[in-house]
């Protein structure tokens, strides 16, 4: 199995599926490509987003390397389990989901997501090394409730090695019932380094 390992240098990491997030930026009138600003600034957008499945924010973790995988799968051995949240809405709109760091929402560049033929968004260091931003995944259109796992390495590897990883499950639902509000501090704790 390809490892699928994220270089986080920002705060956070979202799953989403791109093409939801222009219909509802558009839905809503909105022409920032500034996503983060834009939730920030209007609490009601945000939950709205939150409630027809627009995306997922998994906040605040910590700056580094993480495995991002779609099932528990790649997690079998050396790994161990910290948490699981249930129940998070995600839409999907043309049978893909990004998993990726914060940092392609500070100014969103559509055409990296929709242009890419590559199944990832990547860039290289001044040593030429490659680093991962996000990846896309292959999953059928429609409506999923996402739980969110949370894993540990069992022996701490070195730098830059993830010591951290992150699988998703996904049920798929006629229609949402409520949401859930990944950042409630008192909820939840996304952040692997506290466990």
């Amino acid at each position: 199995m390809l490892e699928k390992k994220i270089t986080i240098t920002d705060y956070g990491i979202y799953v989403m599926s791109v093409e939801k997030l222009l219909i509802f930026l558009k839905e809503n009138k909105i022409k920032s490509k500034k996503i983060l600003e834009v939730f920030q600034k209007n609490h009601d957008l945000y939950l709205k987003s939150l409630q027809e499945g627009v995306w997922i924010p998994i906040v605040p973790i910590e700056s580094t390397k993480y495995i991002i995988s779609k099932n528990d799968d790649y997690f079998v051995k050396d790994w161990e389990k910290q948490f699981k949240y249930e129940n998070f809405n995600l839409d999907i709109s043309n049978d893909t989901f990004w998993v990726g760091s914060f940092g392609n929402l500070l100014n969103l560049n559509v055409e990296q997501f929709t242009n890419s033929t590559n199944d990832n968004i990547s860039y290289q260091t001044l040593d030429g090394i490659t680093l991962f931003k996000s990846f896309k995944f292959n999953l059928e259109k429609g409506k999923y409730l996402v739980n969110i796992i949370g894993y540990k390495r069992k022996n701490v590897l070195e730098y830059p090695e993830a010591n951290y990883g992150y699988s998703f499950d996904f049920e798929k639902v006629e229609e949402f019932n409520g949401y859930k509000d990944p950042r409630e501090d008192d909820k939840y704790l996304f952040n692997l380094s506290k466990y």
